[in-house]
């Protein structure tokens, strides 16, 4: 079936079946099982009904509910590798379950989840243009955390499912002030335009959504242990596990010397654990200095620790860099060595 057909079905027309006490079981367990509702905001929600009610504007976008489009049920089984990558995220996000249409071009928000750290969300595209089976849906603004004081880019899977449909999922990192995660925050996303690249065409539209999440709550550990290197200063604050991910927040100090010659001294990670695995690979963070690097705070995350780990090993790797690729070098700092078992 159609979505035109789907969205124009005469539901009065249909002919009612009899329903066997299990599958009204299985059907009760399902509605049980939901995951649970993101707040929308309650500004939004009037001005969908003031967009509705003016007959004239029908050029702008407004909230409808995702779910009435069927290949909106589970954006993430559509992603390869998705369901294994962000498995806990299929378990543990908030049903946002939004659209709007504008311009030709439908823009829905499937699922999010904030970890105190990251937000990630699922989405996807349906479009009456032809983007020539790519889409650069990175578009002009991306997602806002109006409690955030800066931010960076992270994790990000997009793939075309069918003509003219396309879903995503991104991991992008708010920085807040003081570095202290709020308990809700509350997200924007107007893309103004999407554009592809392939063969120039771009798109432009009004799209406006907006709603909150609250943080899924984990189990701090406060570790505070302190390693050193050529005066190069690093503690690890605390470790935060989740039902979601993994959090370590820390601060370091780099004395002068170094920043003479070097522009900026940064770290990233190589996080492993006593069965093997790896979480990071030299990669990091957001994090900020007030003093051009003489300190400077942040937090990294990765997955959830895997099964029957007893110990992790995370090794900070400072990178002492000229910017602009014109030099770098790396001062590797001994591991601290987290004991899980403590922690269980």
């Amino acid at each position: 079936m159609s979505m035109k057909e789907w969205m124009e079905m005469d539901i009065d027309q249909l002919e009612l079946l009899e329903v066997t006490d299990i599958e009204k079981a299985r059907v009760k367990h399902n509605v049980l099982k939901k995951r649970r509702k993101a707040p929308i905001w309650r500004n939004i929600a009037v001005a969908a009904v003031i967009i509705v009610g003016a007959s004239t504007a029908t050029s702008f976008a407004f909230p409808s509910f995702a779910s009435q489009i069927p290949f909106m049920d589970n954006v993430i089984s559509f992603l390869n590798g998705a369901e294994r990558d962000y498995k806990d995220f299929e378990t543990f996000s908030s049903d946002i379950g939004l659209a709007q249409t504008s311009n030709g071009i439908t823009v829905m928000i499937d699922n999010a989840v904030y970890d105190g750290t990251n937000v990630t969300v699922s989405f996807a595209i349906e479009s009456d243009y032809n983007f020539d089976g790519h889409l650069d849906v990175r578009a002009p603004n991306w997602f806002y955390v109006r409690e955030a004081t800066g931010g960076s880019g992270g994790g990000f899977k997009f793939t075309k499912i069918s003509d003219n449909r396309y879903v995503g999922i991104t991991t992008f990192t708010p920085a807040f002030k003081d570095d202290q995660p709020p308990e809700r925050i509350e997200v924007t996303w107007e893309p103004g335009s999407f554009y592809s690249q392939s063969n120039d065409l771009e798109v432009k539209g009004d799209w406006s959504f907006a709603f909150s999440l609250n943080r899924v709550k984990g189990d701090i550990q406060i570790v505070n242990q302190t390693v050193q290197k050529e005066d190069v200063s690093f503690t690890l604050h605390s470790v935060e596990f989740t039902d979601i991910s993994t959090v370590i927040r820390y601060e370091q100090e780099v004395p002068d010397v170094l920043l003479e010659e070097w522009v900026s001294v940064t770290p990233v990670f190589q996080v492993t654990d006593n069965l093997g695995n790896v979480y990071m690979d030299g990669t990091s963070g957001p994090g900020e200095t007030t003093d051009d690097y003489k300190t400077f705070k942040g937090t990294s995350n990765f997955g959830t620790i895997k099964e029957g780990a007893s110990k992790l090993f995370i090794q900070p790797i400072q990178i002492a860099s000229l910017t602009s690729g014109k030099g770098h070098k790396k001062i590797e700092l001994q591991p601290i060595v987290i004991d899980l078992k403590k922690y269980e």
